[in-house]
């Protein structure tokens, strides 16, 4: 799996500033909107979530109430 963390860091970086270029990983892209922008972060997230199937969760406890 590529692991896409730059390039969303650098999306969220020119949304945050409002430009519409943005340059990572050696390559330059302008979007055409905002929107466009946005549209970009959300693929590159879905993309860089993980498989169902390697969700890990995190250890739980199990706390007893006795009232003695």
């Amino acid at each position: 799996m590529t692991d896409y963390s730059t390039k969303i860091a650098a999306l969220e970086e020119a949304l945050a500033s409002g430009e519409l270029t943005v340059e990572s990983d050696g390559e330059r892209v302008t979007y055409r909107s905002i929107a466009d922008l946005k549209a970009a972060i959300d693929y590159f997230v879905s993309r860089n979530a993980p498989s169902v199937g390697s969700i890990s969760r995190p250890a739980s406890t199990v706390a007893i109430y006795d009232p003695r």
